[in-house]
């Protein structure tokens, strides 16, 4: 007898061989989010899912080429949590969110030069036990800012004035401003100097051209966003807040506007108000690659409390080749196929 003719198939062609094997799914708690590729619901909730101990991560990263469905997607899944009373808080520098916050009966804070809103990144996060961590991490803050509106890596006189600066005014004020981190830049006080065995001339010269870089979160093209005081009587408690970065969406400052807004979004998040929220951060592939700050979702998001998830923009294709399947990278778990179309959303 002759055997039958070799025959090459794909993986989604074999699968037919075994007919009665699926995963068993993560159960029926959370936010219905389509069908998986075995043909059953797929729900999910990190919080439900953290509990489990399903997974040992409650962050998430979205991945996708353009027009397959990454926004629609997590607009949809913010406007689904609010069936089980969470919170969520995000960061647009496309101003496309406006529309679901108005749906979530609030409106989005539109940040821009010159604007009404003012947000200090350096305001203190919930009560440190070691006070030199706040002023370390204020100081990691600041060099990113500097070295995103560089173009390049700090040297180590730079990032050694900057930590001098930030330390010496973390002193004085409970919330140090970026006008004052220049100042001290401009103006060393002489027991900085002393600490690296230097003068404050040459200490002043070294951190010269950090200071007139971030001159422009002051007197520059982006002042009136970052450059004072938070703007009492912001109200954080809706049900979506919405940072509007739109203003200066196709400026190269983009990047430096994204990392002080999330620096903000963070010292609010750590003074732990008992509320759990979903922390989307947009188009976050332009800061971390500029500033290298977003890069990191577990140093600022640590709390099982708050789940970040990150929209890193669109994923290039190979030349020639037409775009295929969106993907999304859920740790820890499997694919998930495409939605069917629901119904419209309100917004």
């Amino acid at each position: 007898m002759t055997p039958p003719a070799a025959h090459r198939a794909t993986t989604a062609h074999l699968q037919a061989l075994y007919p009665f094997v699926a995963e068993g799914g993560l159960g029926d708690r959370g936010v219905y989010i389509g069908r998986n590729l075995f043909g059953g619901g797929f729900v999910y909730d990190p919080w439900e899912l953290y509990r489990a101990g399903a997974v040992t991560n409650p962050n998430m990263l979205v991945l996708g080429q353009i027009g397959r469905g990454k926004s629609s997607f997590v607009k949809a899944f913010l406007w689904r949590q609010q069936v089980f009373g969470r919170q969520a808080w995000v960061v647009d520098p496309k101003g496309e969110y406006g529309p679901l916050a108005h749906a979530s009966g609030t409106r989005s804070v539109r940040v821009a030069p010159g604007g009404a809103v003012r947000l200090n990144p350096l305001e203190p996060a919930a009560p440190m036990r070691d006070g030199h961590d706040l002023t370390r991490r204020r100081g990691e803050l600041v060099c990113s800012l500097a070295a995103a509106s560089l173009g390049r890596t700090l040297l180590p006189h730079e990032r050694t004035a900057v930590e001098l600066a930030v330390a010496s005014i973390s002193g004085r004020a409970a919330a140090p401003t970026i006008p004052a981190v220049v100042k001290a830049l401009l103006r060393p006080a002489t027991s900085s100097a002393s600490a690296v065995c230097s003068d404050a001339g040459s200490l002043a010269a070294d951190g010269r051209a950090v200071a007139l870089e971030l001159r422009r979160l002051v007197e520059g093209d982006l002042a009136g966003m970052f450059d004072g005081p938070t703007c009492p009587g912001l109200k954080m408690d809706g049900r979506l807040v919405v940072l509007d970065l739109s203003a200066l969406y196709a400026s190269p400052a983009l990047a430096i506007l994204m990392t002080c807004a999330a620096a903000w979004l963070q010292a609010v998040l750590n003074r732990d108000d008992g509320v759990r929220r979903l922390v989307v951060v947009d188009e976050a592939s332009g800061a971390s690659q500029t500033t290298g700050r977003l890069d990191r979702p577990g140093e600022p998001w640590r709390s099982p409390r708050d789940s970040m998830w990150r929209t890193p923009g669109p994923i290039p294709t190979q030349r020639g080749r037409a775009p295929g399947r969106s993907t999304a990278s859920w740790p820890g778990l499997p694919a998930c196929a495409p939605p069917r179309r629901p119904r419209p959303p309100p917004w």
